[in-house]
């Protein structure tokens, strides 16, 4: 373990994990022992972690001091404890951890979150009990650690770090947003499909000039998607070693020109945010989408400060820069500055075929499904395609058959919802209904008008209410009695 890259917390975390596993009277420090130690210890962001999962310090301690009361115990000294392997290897992954977050020091949140890898080995019963992924905490910190905090370290490095550098901030990145970082924590849906754009992406981003692709094709191809496919190999390291630990930061445009407040401003930010990138050596690449906003489109001048702005880091090599637009936008803003277009290596998205899109687009459902609470037909999945294509034509696969997806099982939840609530409702005013007709069995309507006049307010209700159960449902009746799938 290098001392050295561990903050005081960290530390401290470490010597206590000795404390825990001489109190419980065990002859190893294992990985409870340290969890239970990095639990306790106070002014990390640790407690805010587990109380943003909905896990209180106190629960995950009260488990996992429930697994340690039981396991075998002898009497030993406490300077004679050693290390068990396991302790070593989240150790080690703590330090994985924190590279990955871009912090300059090991902190009691890396610690916990190596504990919780797939390959640690912490006990089946602590980590079923927890109920936490490693993928959960990187989520939590996505929703509460702002980006410029994560990527601060881009620019600095261990050796020259002191206490107070995790906290230091590389101010213009907080108008990016962390795509890898939000990989991490399984935000972004499969990609399927699409390796031959990737490839082509990760191709060009190794070149040692024009290193810097465009992603080009029609709304809704999925240009975003191949980004957050890219974003999602470097996670899993699938990525060429050249690549591996970048950060994919999508600039956020609109941010960025908000509350610019004096001339200048604007291009002022840019500025400072290419120096940003450009001071991290190659481990964090851009990503912008709409790209040609860079070159003015509806900027007022802006855009092409920016765009002149830029146009030397790419020119050099020194900025990574993944661009999308359509067609359309790429001819008329960025084929027109010549000197911007030459530094762009352009990567055409094509609308995927027919199989493809299905192929994509049962893939994807599954997210779907979780979200909705559903499961889709092969039929249904098969025909949001076909039908997407056919009545929708003035719009791109995937994104419209994935809408026409979505779109169903939000309309489903709503009918389904409406049909719960009513049929115990209708089934109420059928008993109201036969009531009411035993009392008025053998009457004559104009001896007792009360009577009749209240069994036809409750027939006319209830009519009503079939009506508007059947304008709801009534569709998938008629295709049952047709025997159509």
């Amino acid at each position: 373990m290098d001392i050295a890259s561990y903050s005081s917390d960290a530390r401290a975390v470490v010597k206590n994990a000795r404390e825990v596993a001489a109190a419980f009277k065990h002859p190893e420090i294992e990985i409870e022992h340290l969890l239970m130690a990095v639990i306790r210890h106070e002014g990390s962001q640790v407690e805010s972690m587990l109380n943003q999962l909905g896990k209180s310090p106190s629960f995950v301690e009260s488990i996992i001091e429930t697994y340690l009361k039981d396991q075998p115990r002898r009497t030993t000294v406490r300077d004679s404890l050693g290390t068990s392997p396991a302790v070593q290897e989240v150790l080690a992954q703590a330090s994985e951890e924190k590279a990955k977050l871009y912090d300059a020091l090991v902190e009691p949140e890396h610690i916990l979150i190596a504990a919780f890898d797939p390959k640690s080995r912490l006990s089946g019963y602590v980590r079923e009990k927890v109920g936490v992924t490693k993928e959960d905490f990187y989520k939590a910190i996505a929703d509460s650690k702002s980006v410029e905090e994560i990527a601060s370290a881009a620019t600095v490095t261990a050796g020259e770090a002191g206490e107070g550098t995790r906290k230091k901030v590389a101010g213009t990145l907080r108008y990016c947003v962390d795509m890898t970082n939000q990989a991490a924590a399984g935000e972004f849906d499969p990609m399927i499909g699409r390796e031959k754009e990737v490839q082509q992406v990760i191709q060009i981003l190794l070149r040692r000039r024009k290193n810097s692709p465009v992603l080009v094709g029609g709304a809704g191809v999925g240009k975003s998607a191949i980004v957050e496919g890219f974003a999602q190999a470097v996670i899993e390291d699938t990525v060429p070693k050249a690549l591996q630990g970048v950060k994919v930061m999508s600039l956020d445009m609109g941010s960025l020109v908000a509350g610019a407040k004096y001339k200048g401003e604007f291009e002022e930010r840019f500025k400072n945010l290419i120096g940003e990138v450009v001071k991290s050596g190659g481990k964090i690449i851009l990503f912008v989408d709409e790209i040609h906003t860079l070159a003015g489109a509806g900027n007022s001048g802006a855009g092409m400060g920016a765009a002149n702005l830029i146009k030397p880091a790419l020119a050099r090599g020194q900025i990574r820069l993944i661009g999308a637009t359509t067609e359309e936008e790429y001819t008329k803003h960025l084929e027109k500055d010549k000197a911007l277009d030459r530094r762009f290596e352009r990567v055409k998205v094509e609308e995927p075929p027919f199989d493809e899109a299905v192929r994509i687009v049962k893939g994807v459902v599954p997210k779907y499904e979780e979200h909705h609470k559903i499961s889709y037909s092969e039929a249904a999945l098969v025909g949001s395609v076909k039908y997407a294509k056919r009545y929708l034509s003035e719009r791109n696969l995937p994104d419209i058959a994935l809408d026409v997806v979505d779109e169903a099982a939000s309309e489903f939840a709503v009918k389904e919802e409406f049909a719960k609530e009513m049929i115990p409702a209708l089934t109420k005013q059928i008993d109201e209904i036969a009531a009411l007709f035993q009392q008025c069995e053998g009457k004559k309507p104009e001896k007792n008008e009360a009577e009749f006049d209240a069994l036809g307010k409750a027939c006319d209700d209830f009519s009503r209410q079939v009506t508007r159960l059947r304008e709801f449902w009534g569709h998938r009746l008629e295709t049952a009695e047709k025997g159509v799938v």
